[in-house]
């Protein structure tokens, strides 16, 4: 069996703006800050086209601001504007060198891309950082890059890294669980997606896995079960029709 994972993707939001500098208009700067605030709000409520507009304009009062051109590459990737994502993460870096957030997300960018070497590159970029506020969201990305190279060993550390820093981050022990199944490691797979389910109850790609790990052992009535537990939690989904499709085969 093949198990089919919808990653999510997970993105660094702030709501800082840099201050004024010298040699520049204390009133543009004020209302670059006014217009980034207004956009990382429409940011956060998902409204990108009105993101891009309020910081365009911060951007443009104030260009050398790195947290206006991170939160306009959020803006872009969130309409799918990829390019123009990527030339604003890295004008971000360019203007802040230590900027974990922008290599973060420029890290996301590429994963969404499958360019999984210049993701790793990016998130690594972001660790080095000992200020970070993040790594473990990092971390659990970088073990994605690795496990879709088939790097397993490394993806295994990636993970596990994460889950020191945060131990009930359900997508790592869910994806750790993944790198198990493939190496058929059933037994720390099931414990795996165990953990996932158990810090978000609501987790149905967990009980799909975790439908596939019984499958593999046989225990059909239990895998049964558990795919039965995503219809019932999620019937309209595209993960719904995997355990439609996994239990036509239990039949």
């Amino acid at each position: 069996m093949v198990c089919k994972n919808f990653k999510p993707i997970l993105i660094s939001l702030f709501v800082i703006f840099a201050t004024s500098c010298a040699g520049k208009n204390p009133e543009d700067v004020k209302q670059a800050g006014l217009s980034y605030d207004v956009g990382v709000m429409l940011l956060n409520r998902g409204n990108y086209p009105g993101a891009i507009q309020q910081l365009t304009s911060a951007q443009r009062l104030n260009p050398d601001d790195p947290y206006t051109a991170n939160a306009l590459g959020l803006a872009y990737y969130g309409v799918g504007m990829k390019p123009e994502a990527e030339r604003s993460y890295k004008k971000a870096i360019g203007l802040k060198k230590d900027y974990s957030d922008a290599y973060s997300n420029l890290g996301v960018l590429y994963l969404s891309e499958s360019k999984w070497d210049l993701a790793i590159d990016a998130f690594h970029s972001a660790l080095s950082n000992p200020l970070y506020m993040s790594p473990q969201i990092t971390w659990a990305n970088m073990g994605w890059a690795y496990y879709q190279m088939d790097k397993l060993d490394q993806a295994e550390r990636a993970y596990r890294s994460a889950l020191e820093l945060l131990p009930d981050m359900p997508l790592a022990h869910n994806d750790l669980g993944l790198v198990y199944l493939r190496e058929n490691r059933l037994n720390e797979a099931e414990t795996e997606f165990k953990t996932a389910i158990y810090y978000f109850k609501g987790y149905t790609q967990a009980y799909l896995n975790l439908g596939i790990v019984y499958m593999r052992r046989k225990n059909y009535t239990e895998a049964k079960k558990q795919f039965e537990t995503v219809l019932t939690m999620a019937p309209n989904s595209p993960i719904a029709a995997d355990a439609r499709n996994y239990i036509r085969l239990l039949r």
